[in-house]
């Protein structure tokens, strides 16, 4: 048998047949001294406290526990102690690693003291002869002179006496204390442990022991063994073995290699453990699996470690950057509830690869101040629904979604519109929406109960044109792919809308939709023409709105064109088409008539808008919120005009309540020159609309109209009235005439009105001439398809004072319609037949004599007689 064999089996029949005598070992989990192990001595002035032996004395003096067991000659003595004082002569400690009685003041073999005067305590090793101590070794001098001391030991002793002492303060690495050689006394079965507690009566329960051990120091013949591999960051592992490395190995980083593309560690560091190994990656990690694997690595004794794997995951938190996190869903009025609890919420959707902590971020909405959001590991392609703490419970038991309770009001979600921001700490927007109630797609669900969604999170620039009401029950989709949700294409070029000098250094521009920088703030990517020299070009945070600043001043009375390069896109890269121009200018005072009312729908149609149009008939460019809309008819309504927009010379624009009625309804028309304005109350027979402008003091009228449902087509009965607009003919003629005015035609928008375009029962052009009255055509077809539905009557008289009859008669010399009775008229002005008859009925197809008859302040009578055709469709 060799010796090696021999050695295996006589420690295997040690274990098998000397239970009584077994190792020694005690954590003081059990809660007790008397049993596994059993303990002697002084054992009321100890109690267990906490999985921790305490000494509990009650006066000053010296306490003894020991335990008997098998202390073989090779052992490794382990235990950690802690004396919750500064060490000295008259507070010490003894600890009996080998004694061969239980009376271990007059016993045989080794102790370590702790315990000196002054500052420079070190472990001290002694061997008792019958209670007599030599020294035999010291280690590192002040090691054991803290207050408090910690310490753990672990010694070792072979068979020849070779006694090796390591030594560890708290946490810390163990650092070699000393060695040295006695083998007078031998260990076996029947050898004693002990611990003498030294104190005064300050130090009485300062004593603490744990995790004592006293094992058979075996050859080691395994290799190390790979337990754990953590990352501690994007660029570091940790990897820990279960004992001890031989510190040339473990720093071989050829040794280590990680999968995923990561390779070999660029270095590699042996912590202060001598067990734990840290890679310094080359590579840094992404968010995923990755599996470490390593060979060859040595303990102290020379055995390698054989090829072995651990897994890890990595979680890589990343900074949020715009549009990485997007406000997706939004419940801002949620009553009526539908099946959701009547809470209001909303939703982000992280539509990045990253993953990001969401305590890195704030919401806040227009009024409110910056609100942190709640720690939360946002994953990508995830969502997560935001409400008050207060309702977290009963929103989070109706949604299957990751619902968080957050500081932000219970009420921070305005239901007519709000302006919503998510920013970081520094305060750069992740994500700006300015909802209003107007963004529902079904006016039904503007009064609650459905919440707002965004149809394409992959188009973050775009406005209210994505946005969509909840089209199913329960009113919303709380945490979950929104139900409106559509993976289309933002194929619609961004177009230039229009230009406000907002003074005579800077220019603000808007868009139809959000830009994508950095092009949209390049200043040479837009020209103004006359030039002005542009010296910065700022996006705004709502991202359709750009700030242009100049380096030379606009001009008075100077008519100015932008235009814009294609180099500037939107969000997905749709390029502003080159031939958009955006005129502007500085605005001025306006004189009366430099805009005139030109159209009204005072009577619309059931479930349509009222609107007024006015047309600037000047060369002036005017700021809207400068001016005011009035009804003065019966008292005064007044309404504010809340654009500050530019109205351009030859311009038509329109003011409604219903802005998108008007829009949707009309076609052929200009949808965004139809604004939403507060109106006066505007009756269906007859009222008054006024503009005028006033500020800093002063005041000018435009234009005031007093309309009449009886300036309609005579051939309109009042329930044909109702849906038709009533148009001016001669937008330089006198506002309050009846004849300049008149009922629209269908032809150009397919309803009875032009909103934003030239009317169109619009004076036609005529030639001018010296006769006192001339008519501008020879027929008339009264059909109100836009085209000659009227015949116009000029006069142009050299002096005041003239009157005038106005007679229509059939091909049989019949009177058919009197126009006028002898009645006071102007010097100039237009009368209008509309083909109707005094009877009500419309002329039918043939021949008309119009006979008109002035007599003058001198008693001269000027006779016109003028055949005309009255025509119908064929």
């Amino acid at each position: 048998m060799t010796a090696l064999r021999f050695l295996h089996t006589a420690f295997f029949l040690f274990v098998l047949y000397a239970p009584a005598v077994a190792q020694i070992t005690d954590d003081f989990s059990d809660g007790n001294l008397t049993q596994n192990p059993a303990w002697q001595g002084d054992v009321d002035s100890f109690r267990v406290n906490a999985g921790e032996l305490q000494l509990d004395a009650v006066v000053a003096g010296t306490s003894r526990l020991w335990v008997q067991g098998n202390i073989p000659d090779s052992a490794v003595w382990s235990l950690h102690f802690r004396l919750e004082f500064a060490p000295s002569n008259n507070n010490l400690l003894r600890i009996y690693l080998q004694a061969d009685q239980a009376d271990l003041a007059t016993a045989n073999g080794y102790l370590m003291e702790i315990g000196e005067t002054g500052t420079l305590d070190a472990l001290r090793f002694y061997r008792q002869d019958a209670g007599v101590k030599t020294l035999l070794a010291s280690g590192l001098p002040g090691f054991v002179a803290g207050n408090p001391t910690d310490i753990r030991l672990m010694i070792k002793r072979n068979v020849a006496g070779v006694w090796a002492v390591k030594a560890a303060a708290g946490n810390a690495a163990f650092q070699s204390q000393f060695s040295t050689v006695d083998a007078t006394y031998g260990g076996g079965p029947d050898r004693y442990f002990g611990l003498q507690a030294v104190y005064s009566v300050s130090n009485i329960s300062k004593f603490f022991f744990d995790d004592l051990s006293i094992l058979p120091d075996v050859p080691d013949t395994d290799a190390p063994v790979l337990l754990t591999a953590v990352a501690v960051d994007g660029n570091t592992v940790s990897v820990a073995f279960n004992e001890t490395l031989d510190s040339a190995s473990a720093v071989n980083a050829n040794l280590y290699s990680i999968n995923n593309g990561v390779g070999l560690p660029a270095s590699v560091a042996l912590g202060a453990d001598k067990q734990t190994v840290l890679l310094a990656l080359a590579t840094s990690l992404s968010t995923g699996d990755y599996t470490v694997q390593v060979a060859g690595v040595k303990d102290l004794a020379g055995n390698a470690a054989t090829p072995q794997t651990a897994g890890f995951q990595f979680l890589k938190i990343e900074p949020a950057t715009e549009f990485d996190i997007i406000i997706n869903e939004i419940m801002a009025d949620p009553t009526p509830g539908l099946g959701l609890p009547e809470v209001e919420w909303l939703e982000l959707f992280n539509r990045s690869g990253k993953t990001i902590e969401l305590s890195t971020l704030r919401m806040q909405d227009a009024t409110g101040a910056p609100i942190t959001l709640p720690a939360f590991v946002f994953a990508p392609n995830t969502y997560v629904v935001l409400t008050a703490i207060s309702n977290a419970a009963a929103l989070q038991a109706a949604t299957a979604g990751t619902v968080l309770g957050t500081t932000i009001s219970s009420t921070i979600l305005n239901n007519e519109g709000d302006i919503l921001t998510l920013t970081d700490f520094s305060g750069t927007v992740i994500d700006r929406v300015g909802y209003t109630v107007d963004w529902h797609s079904d006016p039904d669900k503007n009064d609650g109960g459905w919440s707002l969604e965004r149809v394409n999170p992959d188009l973050p620039c775009l406005g209210s044109n994505n946005w969509r009401s909840c089209p199913t029950l329960p009113g919303g989709t709380p945490g979950t792919q929104n139900a409106s949700y559509q993976d289309l294409p933002d194929s619609e070029a961004p177009r230039l809308l229009s230009a406000f000098p907002e003074s005579a250094n800077s220019i603000l521009v808007a868009f139809t939709e959000g830009l994508d920088l950095p092009n949209a703030e390049i200043s040479a990517e837009y020209k103004l023409s006359p030039p002005r020299n542009i010296a910065a070009a700022d996006l705004l945070p709502n991202r359709a709105f750009v700030r242009l600043t100049l380096a030379e001043p606009l001009q008075v009375s100077v008519y100015y064109a932008l235009t814009v390069s294609p180099a500037i896109t939107d969000c997905s890269g749709n390029a502003v088409p080159g031939t958009d121009t955006a005129f502007l200018g500085l605005t001025e005072k306006p004189a009366p008539l430099d805009i005139v009312i030109n159209e009204i729908m005072f009577n619309p149609a059931t479930g349509n808008g009222r609107y007024v149009e006015f047309y600037n008939r000047s060369n002036k460019i005017f700021n809207w919120s400068e001016f005011f809309i009035g009804n003065f008819f019966d008292g005064a309504d007044v309404s504010p005009v809340t654009h500050s927009r530019l109205f351009l010379p030859g311009r038509y624009e329109v003011f409604s309540e219903f802005p998108n009625n008007i829009r949707n309804t009309f076609s052929n028309i200009y949808p965004e020159r139809v604004l939403e304005n507060d109106l006066p109350s505007l009756a269906d027979d007859e009222g008054n609309i006024t503009l005028y402008w006033s500020k800093d003091g002063a005041t000018v009228v435009l234009d005031s109209l007093q309309y009449t449902e009886d300036w309609h087509n005579a051939l309109y009965s009042d329930s044909d009235r109702e849906g038709v607009a009533l148009e001016r003919i001669d937008p330089n003629g006198p506002t309050n005439f009846a004849a300049n005015w008149t009922s629209a035609a269908p032809t150009v928008t397919g309803l009875p009105g032009t909103p934003t375009l030239p009317n169109s029962q619009g004076k036609p052009a005529t030639v001018a001439g010296t006769d006192l009255v001339s008519f501008d055509r020879e027929r008339l077809s009264p059909d109100s398809d836009g085209f000659e539905d009227y015949l116009g009557i000029q006069y142009n008289l050299p002096q005041t004072g003239f009157f005038a009859a106005l007679s229509i008669f059939d091909s049989e010399g019949i009177p058919v319609k009197r126009l006028l009775r002898q009645e006071l008229i102007g010097t100039e002005g237009v009368l209008r037949w509309d083909g109707d008859l005094d009877n009500g009925s419309q002329a039918k197809p043939g021949i008309y004599v119009v006979f008109l008859e002035l007599f003058a302040p001198d008693g001269k009578t000027e006779r016109v007689k003028k055949a005309v055709a009255v025509v119908g469709k064929f």
